[in-house]
């Protein structure tokens, strides 16, 4: 069994979600494989996801045999698609006791489970709460839709994704983000259950943005994906997003902000000129802030202070700049232009907890502007409008889970 854990180590660390390392986990305690000390060290030593996989392998394949098949089971029992997908032979009746010698006997597999009733296999399982796309509906939609992106296979891409989250700021008068942490995990969780591996970082000036997404931009791993998703959440305005050291101050009566992100320097940043690697692929950017201080319905809000918009730029120059530079974008923001945003601090975001719901549900079968139309709907009674922005997919991009 130390053997077969070894040959799927590096899928493994790949693939697994956080949900399912956390899971893991806890089983291994509960089955008295890992002790405390090394659960805790497991998650405290290690903030990425592929770091607390490979640390979790590494020690389970030291305790030995009987120590892997325990591993191996429960992913088995946590992910079958997984295990199927990466072929595992799991799902062993246990030993009694733990095996000293790697030349223990053989153990016999268990009987196959009987097939999933015909109505199942239409949906099958659901992943991190992600409802999966069936094989029928995959043909179907491959075979209607003939300006779909095309999606990379599961076992030779590389996913990536990049999430910032901002909750404190320096500016004493700049609320902190009471909740944003519903979203960052839940967002997180959503983006693995989809197969991305998720960068994430909290609390970053304007110039750490600006640095972090430039070196996400310069991965070599996009070369090996078929898509991204860059995820922005802080307090804003109608077209910046504040880094932690955002301040405003009047000089001369003129007003001058500093520590703010322009969202021309996502675009920039990840156009067809800058981020190669990511040329004619989807880019979805999903930002949440607030873009001015109008105010609908009372709950809370991401907004600061009163501010006026900043000016827009001439349309014409900015429509040939996005011919000669950028394609393959959507935009999605929380609410339309100088309007707030608004966020419950015990549960989140109303728009990224609406739009992990939908995602969820909805994406086995619908394309990501369906998707995005359906969250709009969602709103369509209530305190703010999402609003998609700045849109040049040329074709439907579909994110097929399960594919």
């Amino acid at each position: 069994m130390a053997e077969n854990v070894k040959k799927l180590r590096l899928e493994l660390i790949k693939r697994c979600s956080a949900p399912l390392i956390q899971g893991l986990l806890d089983d291994l305690l509960h089955e008295e494989i890992l002790i405390q000390d090394e659960v805790e060290q497991i998650i405290q030593c290690n903030p990425m996801r592929a770091d607390k996989c490979r640390d979790l392998i590494d020690i389970v394949i030291k305790k030995g045999n009987y120590s892997c098949n325990v591993l191996l089971q429960k992913i088995t029992q946590r992910d079958r698609m997984l295990s199927e997908d990466i072929r595992i032979t799991a799902a062993l009746p246990l030993p009694s006791q733990e095996e000293n010698s790697s030349d223990a006997q053989a153990i016999p597999p268990a009987p196959e489970e009987p097939p999933l009733p015909k109505q199942e296999k239409s949906r099958q399982q659901e992943n991190n709460g992600i409802t999966l796309c069936s094989h029928k509906e995959f043909l179907e939609i491959t075979n209607k839709e003939k300006d779909i992106y095309p999606i990379l296979q599961k076992w030779n891409r590389k996913r990536l994704a990049l999430i910032i989250c901002n909750i404190k700021f320096h500016d004493g008068t700049i609320t902190e983000r009471k909740g944003a942490n519903f979203d960052l995990d839940g967002m997180r969780e959503l983006l693995e259950g989809f197969g991305y591996d998720v960068q994430f970082k909290t609390n970053l000036t304007a110039e750490e943005m600006r640095a972090t997404m430039k070196t996400f931009a310069a991965r070599s791993d996009h070369k090996d994906s078929d898509s991204t998703f860059l995820v922005f959440m802080s307090h804003g305005e109608r077209n910046i997003i504040y880094g932690t050291d955002f301040k405003r101050e009047y000089i001369e009566g003129q007003e001058r902000l500093t520590g703010d992100l322009l969202v021309d320097d996502i675009h920039e940043t990840f156009n067809n000129i800058n981020c190669p690697g990511l040329r004619e692929k989807p880019k979805i950017i999903l930002i949440q802030t607030c873009r001015g201080h109008n105010k609908s319905k009372q709950l809370v809000s991401d907004n600061s202070q009163p501010s006026p918009s900043i000016k827009q730029e001439d349309i014409e120059d900015d429509g040939m700049r996005m011919i000669l530079k950028e394609t393959d974008f959507i935009c999605f923001y929380s609410t339309t232009p100088d309007t707030l945003s608004y966020r419950d601090p015990r549960r989140g975001t109303l728009f990224i907890q609406r739009l992990i719901d939908i995602m969820k549900k909805d994406a086995h079968n619908s394309s990501i502007e369906d998707i995005f139309r359906k969250v709009q709907l969602s709103f369509k009674d209530g305190c703010q409008m999402p609003t998609q922005d700045r849109k040049t997919l040329l074709k439907k991009f579909f994110l097929f889970p399960g594919y």
